[in-house]
């Protein structure tokens, strides 16, 4: 039993601990910090031409604004990496909005976890709303009320149950873009 405990124990141990991947559940999502995409450093997603610009997403309503947060807003990061997307796309006020399809199995749950952000630059009131919609569910959702121009993020959580093989999930913000932002960044999926 000693002889067990001396060898095969520590082996489990690294076993374990060395293939720690397994132990956390893998992203569903495709760029969920929205790192890759066709327009380089930033660009306003506001036409058909642009839909499919951030690789894994698609926009709708008016599109959205996707840019690199420190070089947009001085003394800012991103939540992870360095771009991030504004659902608040000030070029039109009609809303802007992001979404992805992703394999799911009906009736498993499922947790998302993003990060939601604002700030006071360019006279924004430093609060705003993010919308989900995943798996026949809606939720809205405050980003941290900012207190000055650089960004604050939180981590918002929230848990669903697939209903189909194929779940889409869609982040909006209908607000005034002159007067808010709706910053996310570091979206994940993860089957519990």
């Amino acid at each position: 039993m000693n002889i067990l405990k001396k060898y095969v124990a520590p082996f489990l141990a690294i076993a374990l601990l060395g293939n720690g991947g397994s132990a956390i559940a893998a992203n569903l999502l495709v760029n969920g910090s929205f790192e890759q995409s066709t327009c380089g450093g930033g660009c306003i997603l506001d036409t058909p031409a642009k839909t499919n610009a951030i690789t894994g997403w698609t926009t709708f309503l008016s599109g959205a604004e996707y840019f690199n947060m420190p070089n947009a807003i001085g003394g800012s990061v991103a939540a992870d990496g360095v771009m991030i997307v504004d659902l608040a796309n000030y070029v039109y006020g009609n809303g802007g909005g992001i979404q992805q399809n992703f394999a799911t199995t009906p009736g498993a749950k499922y947790r998302l976890t993003f990060s939601a952000g604002n700030s006071r630059f360019a006279s924004r009131s430093g609060d705003g709303v993010i919308q989900v919609k995943v798996a026949g569910q809606t939720a809205t959702f405050n980003t941290p009320t900012a207190k000055g121009v650089a960004v604050e993020w939180s981590t918002v959580t929230y848990e669903f149950t697939a209903i189909t093989a194929q779940t889409t999930l869609a982040f909006s913000n209908e607000q005034n873009p002159y007067a808010n932002y709706a910053f996310i960044d570091n979206v994940i999926v993860e089957r519990l």
